[in-house]
């Protein structure tokens, strides 16, 4: 699994490096941060890591002077990183020092954790990694009937295949997977399934006018009966 951690490249933030991110390593995750590409801007390099990313954590820590009232601003960069992960539809985990500006932050229903103690960030974390792998499981979907795989044989390397969920009223945006030649036929491979409990809907298209969709069906089936669109 790799994550993506935003952090302060700070003194205070140090705990963050030297603590939080061994701690997903042996978590078995592969983290990427953009501490060497921090400029007055994301740049690709950081866009592309984020985008890369099976889920987002970002660390919102004080930064700078309190206000007469006791409250901090926080680190720009980590907020651009965090909506950048939102607009990939990346999963996030927004972590929050308490006194930090309640404006400053990621509205929307996002996981959220505010904390004044560090020793209890790293089981939150634990929670919300063990969480996002379990998302992560990849499964095959056997592509029916015998008509498409016969349709597409000659143009397999070609097709585009694309799916997308449907879970508790939320569409998901779609992502692309390859059609790969299997024992009976073709199948695809999925992953980042939101739930057993949600739908899915395939659709492959290719030269000539080849186009095959599902329409939305159990995420629990093996087996997906594809019509052909005319």
């Amino acid at each position: 699994m790799k994550v993506f951690v935003g952090f302060g490249y700070n003194q205070d933030d140090k705990w963050i490096k030297e603590l939080i991110i061994p701690f997903l390593v042996e978590l078995g995750c592969d983290v990427e941060s953009g501490e060497e590409m921090q400029g007055e801007k994301l740049s690709d390099g950081v866009l592309s890591r984020i985008k890369a990313s099976d889920a987002c954590i970002g660390f919102l820590t004080k930064r700078g002077n309190p206000t007469p009232e006791g409250i901090y601003g926080t680190h720009w960069w980590v907020l651009q990183e965090l909506s950048s992960a939102i607009t990939y539809d990346i999963p996030i985990f927004e972590i929050r020092e308490k006194g930090i500006d309640p404006q400053k932050g990621i509205g929307g229903d996002r996981q959220r954790y505010e904390f004044d103690e560090k020793t209890l960030v790293m089981l939150e974390i634990a929670k919300f990694i063990s969480k996002e792998k379990a998302k992560l499981i990849y499964k095959i979907f056997m592509l029916l009937p015998t008509e498409f795989s016969n349709e597409i044989r000659p143009h397999a390397k070609f097709v585009k295949c694309e799916y997308r969920f449907q879970y508790k009223g939320k569409l998901y945006k779609p992502e692309e997977t390859q059609i790969e030649k299997m024992q009976g036929g073709y199948g695809i491979i999925i992953k980042r399934i939101p739930s057993e409990e949600a739908q899915i809907d395939i659709s492959v298209e290719g030269p000539g006018g080849i186009s095959w969709n599902s329409g939305f069906v159990s995420v629990g089936l093996m087996n997906v009966h594809l019509q052909k669109e005319i």
